[in-house]
Parts: structure tokens; sequence; C-alpha cells
């Protein structure tokens, strides 16, 4: 096999009507040999239709469902199953990757002996992320663990953690650990899976993907972004982290990132038959005051 081959996995993360624009990217961009595995539960009948077609369609194309609706690192492990390469690609369906985005990735990991690369992450007309950093407190005999989202220094730098939009592992550096763990949140349960066992993330900038947030929904994907924004198990999720790696913090902080997602929700309960047109106009550029407006601030996990 090509030294430069990847597989690129691709799961759903809030909603299933992104794989079309997701994978047309891939496939209009990726200028390495590479194949594309796709790991969903509780799809739609659409989706399985076009799941279906694409594979009928693209020979380097397999997708594996489960009948119930999987959480991301559910998700990731099932595909994960079907991987021998060494290189690959961690891929959220939402996630538009651009022009000339693999092989930067690629010369970084060789070049700083990386176990996980991720590109500059877009977000509407700004960064969404230029990697991430910890920040660790004793406070009172327990261990606060603040985490933060980069949006400067846009250059070549080793970071503490990776964003989970779009991430390049080596698998031979990874091979036996439990990479992904359906806790909250899970891109810094990654990064503190890398710490533990001393390997290294870093931001490459010369590659480019886009975070597309929504709105819009579809009526379709109001089931998974029910599930994946339900209030019981992301508390418990939260709650996992800080039992697995012995941290506390104030859930407070991160109320404002939940509350954002449960807006969205909330307009596509609303606005149901409007929603594939972007929850109307005014839904649209509300939610993108809210999200600005609390775009920057550290959070503590």
């Amino acid at each position: 096999m090509n030294s430069d081959s990847v597989v690129i996995i691709v799961v759903p993360r809030d909603r299933f009507s992104m794989f079309s624009p997701c994978l047309e990217a891939i496939y209009a961009h990726t200028d390495v040999p590479f194949q594309v595995v796709i790991a969903a539960g509780g799809v739609d009948v659409a989706t399985k239709q076009y799941l279906h077609q694409c594979q009928l369609d693209k020979k380097n194309l397999r997708f594996v469902l489960h009948e119930k609706l999987l959480m991301q690192g559910e998700a990731r492990n099932l595909a994960m199953q079907y991987v021998q390469e060494r290189f690959c690609v961690i891929l959220e369906n939402d996630t538009i990757v651009h022009q000339k985005w693999i092989q930067p990735l690629l010369k970084c990991m060789r070049e700083e002996h990386a176990a996980a690369v991720m590109p500059l992450i877009r977000w509407y007309r700004g960064i969404h992320a230029a990697g991430c950093s910890f920040d660790e407190r004793r406070e009172n005999g327990n261990i606060t663990f603040r985490h933060k989202i980069l949006y400067t220094d846009i250059y070549r730098k080793k970071i503490d953690y990776p964003e989970c939009h779009c991430i390049l592992i080596d698998r031979d550096q990874m091979r036996g650990q439990n990479i992904f763990d359906d806790v909250e949140p899970f891109d810094v349960d990654l990064g503190l899976i890398l710490r533990k066992h001393g390997l290294s993330a870093f931001l490459e900038p010369r590659s480019i993907a886009t975070y597309s947030a929504p709105p819009p929904l579809e009526v379709r994907d109001i089931p998974a972004y029910k599930f994946r924004w339900d209030g019981p198990s992301w508390v418990a999720r939260n709650e996992r982290i800080m039992q697995k790696w012995g941290v506390t913090y104030d859930p407070s902080v991160k109320r404002a990132s939940y509350q954002r997602q449960q807006f969205k929700l909330g307009l596509a309960r609303w606005y149901p038959t409007r929603i594939t047109v972007g929850m109307s106009n005014i839904g649209a550029r509300l939610m993108n005051r809210i999200l600005a407006s609390t775009r920057g601030h550290s959070e503590q996990v």
C-alpha cells in the first residue's frame, strides 16, 4: 500500500443531511490514495439510500450502519474496526475539506513525529479553531482543568489537543489505546489520552477545513440532533470525564455552549416546515449573533 494512503472515517456530528456536501468535498479535494469508511446509526431512509448509491458509485467507499442512533465515539470506534492503514482521518460530516488539505497534514505528521494533526478550522467568516490548550490549577485539594480554543497565532505549532472536527491520526502511535470515549468534551479527552502516553498533537494551518454548524437543519435531522444534545445524557457525559481523569469544574461555564444547541433545537421544533431554508432568515441571523457573542471564552473541565 502507498505510504501516503489514508482512510477517511466520516461520522455524523449533529445531523445526517451533511453527508452529501462532506463526501463531495472529499472526492473533489483529496489528492492521495484514500478509502472512505462511514459509520452511523439510526439513519433515515433518504440518507440510507444516498449512502447505498455512493457505495455503488465509489469503489473506495464503504459504510457501516447500526440500527440505533450512535454517539460520535461509538461511531468512530465502529469504523476503526475496518481500518488497517497507518494514517487515518477522523472527519465529522459537517466539516468541509478544501483543496490540498491532506498533504500538509501528512507532511506535518512526518516532520514533527506527531500522533495527531488538525487543520485550521474555519467557521462562518472567521476562525473556529487554531489549536487548543490546557490550564490546570489546584484549588482546595481539587484539580480545576480549563480548556481553551485558540483563534490566533496561525502557524504550525504544538497544541495540547486537537478539535475533533477533522484530525489526522497516526495509528502506529495510537495502536492498542482506547482512543474514543463518549465523554464530554470528547476532544479534550483525546488530548488527555495523548498527554498520558507522551504523544504530541500539532496544528497545520496550510490545511484548511470549514465547520458548517447548523442552521440549517432538515426535518430528518431532528431525531439525531435531539439525541446528540439530550440534557441528561449531556450532563452524564460531563460527569464521566471528571470521574475518568480525577478533575473537577463548575458545569455552569459550559452552559452557554449547551444552551446554543438547545436554542437551535427549539427553532427546529417551532419551524418544522421551514428548516430546510435555514429556520427562517430571522432565526438564522439571530443564531449567528448568539454564536458570535459567546465565542472566545475559555471553558473549564
